[in-house]
This record gives structure tokens, sequence and C-alpha cells, in this order.
């Protein structure tokens, strides 16, 4: 069975790509580029933990004759965590690829689908396969745990058997329908222990397989289908005895012991789009105790039936978007009491005026999440202090606030004011342990004030944070409050090339009304930047915790450095001989590349003053806050794209607008973000009439080929009509051909095959003069066939991606050609 599995994986994924050349000699043989950063802490304190830790991280890219991209990633550490865990803290990987095809070497983690396999890391191979056609493959093998020995002298130690797994993931797109399967399958190795693990601790080699099936079917315009269904198979203890149950089909596909249990889980939704807005119904299922082991958190037992609806309302003034239903767990009746609710998910993004912004969001949802109040932050040694924490919550209702005020705006000074309130209800989950039932409420709350001088790279910012948590369990109940103000303040030096801050932070905690203690901390910080490429960073932190029976010190110091770079070596290409016109032009090159520079310094000067930007794209010029430029891109998009008759891939263009107005909501990354916008829409539009260009080469070019081979096709087909006639067992009834030799019944057939290959040919190339003859008039394209205007809405994005790689007329011309012979025939085909 692992055989034949193993032969299965190895065929679906196996795939021989021929290699571009063309590239070898116009591109440097090696290019390398990437960055390393270094990071030291030095601490002094009461904390039990190393006086000097590191921490290493690098990403590398190598690029071969512009045809192969390695990138390779890795980070390292000597800190002790106390104690050893299934899960890697150091770790390395490398993604080489080549055109669609992308590999993950090293300690990675990849993604199928929410009931399969969801970001669990492991230690191996992986593949993503994406060309330019309807099918996609994705598969990875590799260890999912490493294994972990029981230690009694450290109970927060988790043992667990070394796990390892391989999984596949294929999907096939037929234009309004796609299809796709997964196949995952984990399994524990009961010899990875030499110590015993005590059976109180229930923890027992284990295995899984995962199956699911997805699609999705646009029904008509707007309206899509989208459905998975996923079956788990869960082996308790692989050392049970073995026994067939018969009771499921998955059974072949896994050694079924007597602790095998299947589970299924079910996801289907209707999705209806229209102008700036979209309705849909959503139902969910999934078994009691589903899990897949490959990923570390899973809701299950509980059905959904939702409703959603999204609008932007008042020119994108107001966005709401909302999902309700009912939600219901003990599926199986087996709990004391079954919970039936109402579950909802709301938000609304609100600009209410050109200065005031609001968002809110709430939840009652079921979800994974880490908890982190404001003072976690602010209270920490140093910001490694909380890598990898797997103190995850289940979180049971979610509410958030979020206001922003612009008080002034100019070039000289700018003042903000922003307040955020948010509240969270959750159960304790940590790591594999079972609940605990304690419930707690998280309140936040938190204001600000900032107030900036751009020219002066001045920022002075005032701030004020509360967190109440209200913990509820079996025994009592525990109110905890803490809050407290933080003042910090920021400059930048030597045209921004050196920045500093200071802050200083108090936070004073109360339980049940009583004083337990407060924390005040003091931070500097400095970083210096040269030559662009070197990043030097230096944190100090001093930070004093009183509690009501001892007092502590802590005194950390952050030293870190990173470096990017960008190295071509060697460069075997030669160097053409120059003459005085050649130098004259490179003078003048150069002379335009200083202009250039100079003016992308004034720009990115003026654009650093915080929400106010101004820039140049072409020939218009965009000035104002993120709102007012994000209005006027908007106008523009419609004025100089999406007026155009032969436009293309609109909605996707419309998405990444909708996409530029939340960041402009946030100023988060705005001018990228625009620049991005605008180069989508301007390509696109620069790229139309190429495409008309090409389109016209291609359909008179095949149409003179066509012509060429009219007579060869035609010769070839009345030979092999004349070679299966003249057979001798052409004119026998089928009686009698049975009774024939073996030997010329073989014959007969193959010739019999032939004529019918050449015949289904011939018709499909007749079918194609005749379409191509209909759109051309002479030389020229008609305008409105309705069979063109298809073709060109098919294919306009994918020749539009094909010229943005490199610019190459040639490669565009051979994926028309190849799409008009497929899109033709195919139409061709149906017809029949």
């Amino acid at each position: 069975m692992k055989l034949k599995l193993l032969i299965i994986f190895l065929g679906c994924t196996l795939i021989t790509t021929s290699q571009n050349l063309e590239q070898i000699g116009k591109a440097p043989l090696v290019k390398v580029n990437g960055g390393v950063s270094a990071n030291s802490v030095y601490y002094d304190g009461s904390a039990n933990r190393d006086p000097f830790t590191y921490f290493i991280n690098g990403n590398l890219n190598f690029n071969i004759s512009g045809i192969y991209n390695i990138p390779l990633s890795f980070s390292y550490t000597n800190q002790d965590f106390g104690y050893s865990t299934p899960f890697k803290i150091n770790r390395l990987s490398i993604h080489p690829s080549y055109k669609w095809v992308a590999t993950h070497i090293g300690d990675v983690a990849m993604t199928f689908s929410p009931y399969t396999v969801s970001g669990h890391q492991f230690t191996g191979f992986g593949t993503d396969l994406t060309p330019n056609k309807p099918y996609k493959i994705s598969a990875f093998y590799g260890r999912l745990l490493k294994a972990t020995e029981y230690n009694e002298e450290v109970p927060d130690a988790i043992p667990a058997y070394k796990r390892m797994g391989y999984g596949l993931k294929t999907s096939y797109d037929f234009n309004k329908f796609s299809v796709g399967f997964i196949f995952f399958k984990a399994k524990d190795e009961a010899s990875s222990l030499d110590i015993i693990i005590p059976e109180e601790l229930h923890i027992d080699p284990k295995e899984n397989l995962v199956v699911s099936l997805e699609s999705s079917v646009e029904i008509v315009k707007g309206l899509r289908f989208n459905i998975e269904i996923a079956q788990s198979a869960v082996t308790e203890n692989i050392e049970d005895k073995e026994i067939n149950k018969g009771s499921n089909a998955l059974g072949f596909l896994i050694n079924e012991k007597a602790s095998t249990d299947y589970y299924t889980a079910l996801n289907t939704d209707f999705t209806y789009s229209f102008g700036k807005g979209s309705v849909g119904m959503g139902y969910e299922r999934i078994d009691p105790q589903y899990r897949t082991f490959g990923a570390y958190f899973f809701n299950n037992d509980l059905e959904n039936i939702t409703l959603n609806a999204a609008q932007e309302l008042f020119n994108g003034r107001v966005s709401l978007a909302l999902n309700a239903g009912l939600q219901r767990d003990d599926l199986k009746n087996e709990k004391e009491a079954q919970s039936n609710r109402i579950v909802s998910a709301i938000n609304a993004s609100i600009q209410a005026s050109d200065r005031l912004n609001i968002g809110a969001s709430y939840s009652n949802f079921q979800s994974y999440t880490n908890i982190r109040t404001a003072f976690d932050e602010i209270n920490q040694v140093n910001q490694f202090e909380n890598l990898d924490t797997l103190d995850f919550k289940q979180v049971s209702q979610n509410a958030a606030l979020n206001l922003g005020y612009l008080v002034s705006q100019s070039p000289q000074k700018q003042q903000n004011l922003g307040l955020n309130l948010t509240f969270q209800t959750t159960k304790d989950e940590q790591g594999t342990a079972d609940a605990t039932n304690n419930e707690t409420n998280f309140y936040n709350a938190g204001a600000n004030y900032t107030i900036t001088y751009p020219e002066r790279t001045l920022t002075i910012n005032a701030a004020i944070n509360a967190a109440i948590n209200a913990a509820y369990n079996v025994v009592e109940l525990v109110d905890a409050l803490t809050y407290g103000p933080t003042l910090s303040a920021s400059k930048q030096f030597f045209e921004k090339k050196l920045r500093t801050g200071i802050s200083a932070s108090y936070n004073e905690s109360l339980v049940d009304g009583n004083s337990q203690g407060n924390v005040m901390n003091f931070r500097a910080n400095a970083g210096y930047i040269y030559k662009e490429k070197h990043n030097i960073n230096l944190n100090a932190l001093t930070l004093f915790r009183n509690t009501t029976n001892t007092s502590a010190h802590d005194f950390t110091v952050t030293l870190g450095y990173s470096y990017s770079f960008d190295v071509k070596k060697p460069d075997l290409r030669f160097a053409k001989r120059t003459s005085k016109g050649t130098d004259d032009e490179k003078n003048q090159e150069k002379a335009t590349d200083t202009l250039q520079k100079l003016e992308n310094k004034l720009q990115e000067e003026k654009a650093s003053k915080q929400n106010y930007y101004r820039f140049r794209y072409r020939t218009e010029i965009y000035e104002g806050n993120a709102s007012t430029v994000s209005n006027k891109i908007e106008a523009i998009s419609q004025q100089k794209y999406f007026k155009e008759k032969e436009a293309f891939s609109k909605d996707k263009i419309q998405n990444q607008l909708s996409t530029l107005k939340e960041k402009a909501k946030t100023d988060t990354d705005f001018k990228n973000s625009a620049l991005n916008y605008l180069d989508s829409i301007y390509l696109r539009k620069d790229f139309i009439p190429t495409y008309q260009e090409r389109l016209q080469y291609v359909l008179v070019h095949l149409q003179k080929e066509l012509l060429a081979k009219y007579q060869e096709m035609k010769v070839k087909y009345a030979t092999a009509k004349s070679d299966m006639e003249s057979h001798p067992l052409h004119t026998l009834n089928d009686a009698e051909k049975e009774q024939a030799d073996e030997q010329d019944q073989f014959d007969y057939m193959k010739l019999k095959t032939i004529y019918r290959v050449d015949g289904n040919r011939l018709e499909s190339y007749l079918n194609l003069r005749f379409e191509i003859g209909k759109i051309l008039k002479g030389n020229a394209v008609v305008k409105n066939d309705k069979k063109l205007n298809q073709f060109k809405a098919m294919t306009k994005e994918g020749a539009f991606s094909a010229y943005l790689k490199d610019k190459d007329l040639e490669k565009i011309n051979i994926y028309l050609e190849e799409q008009i012979i497929r899109y033709y025939d195919k139409l061709y085909q149906s017809s029949e």
C-alpha cells in the first residue's frame, strides 16, 4: 500500500520542463542579492536568563543567468528556552524557483486548505507548480514534529514522537468551473523515543489521513458557488490491534486499528457580486473531534448557517460588511447541554470627513489567537522576549472601535488624536492541553496624541492605556486592572540618516481594587543608515518593578546590525566597442540620471511629511492627504482606463483600487500602493495597442500558414483514406473481420485510427481557416465579432503577463497563436 501511494505521489508531481537558454550571455552569470541581520542582547536583572544572547537572520537570492532563482532564508539564536519542544526554533530554508516551478527546502510551511494542511511547519521538501495552464499542483514531504524525550524533571516539556508526513494538492480550471483534490497523510514513528512516556500523559503514536475535494462554479455572471468536503481518519494509537472495520471508503488507504475513527468537514457557500457590493450564504459543518495533523489548532463540533453582505456607500466613504447566522454544537448529542446561538460579524469603516476616520468591528465567531495587551509590549524587556509563543486562546467574542482625528495639517505642523477600544472573551487553550474552563474578559482602551513637525523631523507622542481582565473559573471571580501613561519623542538628524527616540512609561496593577505593584521603564533608541545598505540600531532599557513584597531592576541593551546587498559576479558579458557618439549618449544618460535622482530626492523629502503627499506620475501631479490623492486617482482611473472600450481585467483593477482606498483610510504604506496601482492601469493601457497589433499580426500570419498547409493536409487525409480502403479487411463485414488473422486485424485498426485522426485534424483546420477568414478583411481585423471579443477578454491579461516579464514580442506571438488554435477548436468540438 505504501509503495502504491508513493508511486501515485511521484507520478502526479513529476514534470519535465525545457530551459530557456536565450538569456544566457544577456544577463550576468551569477547575481546575488539579499540581506543579513544580527542582534545581540545584554541583560542584567533579576530574571533567570542568560546575560548575553544573540539572534541572526538572513535571506539570500542567487539568480543564475537571469533564468534560475534560488532564495535562501535562515534564522539562528543561542537563546535557551528552558526545555525541549517538538517545534524548531532555529530555522533554515531555501526556495529555488524556475519560471512556474517553485520549490521549498528546509524548515518551511505550506497551506492547502483549512481542513487539511494549514500552515504547519515541516522540515523537508515542497513544491508549487503554477504553469500558465488550467492545472496547478502542490506537494510536500517532511518531518512535522521532531522526537522529544520525556523528562520528569521538566514538567513543561512536551514529549512527542517523530512525525513524518506528505501531501498533494491538485486543481484544474475549466474556465467557469474548477475542481481540486487534496491528499495528506502523517504518521508517528513509535520507535523514535528511547524513554517510555508515562501512560497517564495519554500520549501515543498516532496516524492521520485526510482527503478533500473542492470545487467552484460560476453559475451566471457574478454568482459563484464554492464547496469543500474533507474527511479525516485518525488512529489514536498505531500500536493497537489491526482490524478491518470496512465502514469507510478511506479504509483502504490507512491501516485501520481499534482506535481509528473517521470525521467529516463540509464548507459551502454562494456569493453574488454586483457593483460595489456582494451578498452570499454559507454552510459549514465540522464533526466532533475532527482534526488534522497539518494544522496547529482547529475548531470542531459545530454547525454554522450564515448570510453575508458587503456594500460601499456614499462614494466609498462608508464600507459595511455583515456576516450573521446560526451556530450550534453537540452535533452527536453527547454533551449534557447543547449550545445554540446567533453568530455575527460586523465590520464598518467610515470616513466621516477629511479629518475623522472611524473603524468598528464585532464578532462572536470562535477563533484562536494569541492575546497580548499594550502592556505586554510596553513592559517586555526586549523585542525577542515573546518569540514562538504557543499561548493561544479560544476567542468567542471580539469587538473593536478605532477613531482617528486630524486636528491640524500643514507643511510645518501636523496634529493627530487617536482612540481605540477592544473587548475579547476567551477560554484557555494552550499547546496540546485540554481546555481549563477558565473564561476571561479582556477590556483594552488607549488614547494618544501626536504632534509632528515635518520640516524639523520631530515627533512627540503622548498616550495612556488601560487594560481590565475579568477572569472567571469554577473557584472564584478575579478582576484585574492595569493602567498608565506613556510619553515618547523621536527626532531625525543628518538628512534623516540618524533616527533617535526616547520614551518613558509607568503602569500600575490592581487586583480586586488592591494594588499589586507598578512598573516604570525608560527607553532610548538610535538608528543610523550608512550608504542606504547598512543599518545600525542601538536600544537601551531600564525597568523598575515594584510589588507588595519585592522590588526588581532590569537593564537591557540591544545592538543590531543589518546589511542589504546586490552583488553581480562574475559578469561574463562581452563589452561592446564604443564610439564618440556612444560616449556622448552615455554622458547625456548620466545627466538625465542625475536630474532624475534630484527629482526623486525632492519628491521623497516632500512625501516624508506625515499624511501629506506630493508626487508626479506621468503628466499628473497628486497632492494632498491620502484621502484626497486616493479620490483623484479614482477619478483619473475612470477617465483614463475604465471608460476605455478595450480595457481589460477591470475587476482585478477595481479590487486594487478598493485596497488602495482602504490603505488611504489608515495611511499605511499609501504612496507605494498608489504608485503600484497607477503602474497597473497605465501599463495595461499602454499594452492595449501592442495587443491589437500582435493579434492582427498573428491572425494574418496564421491565415497564410493555414493556406500553405492545406494541400499537404488534404493529401495526407486522402492517403490515409486510400490505405484504409485498400486493406483486405475493409470490404468484409464485422463477423468476417473477427475471423481474420490477428495481425491483419491490428494493421486494419491502425489504418482506421490514422484515418480518423487525420480526418479530425482536417476538419479542425478547415474550421479554423473559416473562422479566421470571417474576422479578417484583407489584413485588417473586423470589429464587433462576438467570438473574437470573447477571445480577447480571455487572453489580454495572459498576454500582458507574458509581455511584462521580458518585453519579448515573439513570446506574445507564440502565446496568442496557441490560444487562437485552442479556443476555436474548443468551440468547434463543443458545437458538434
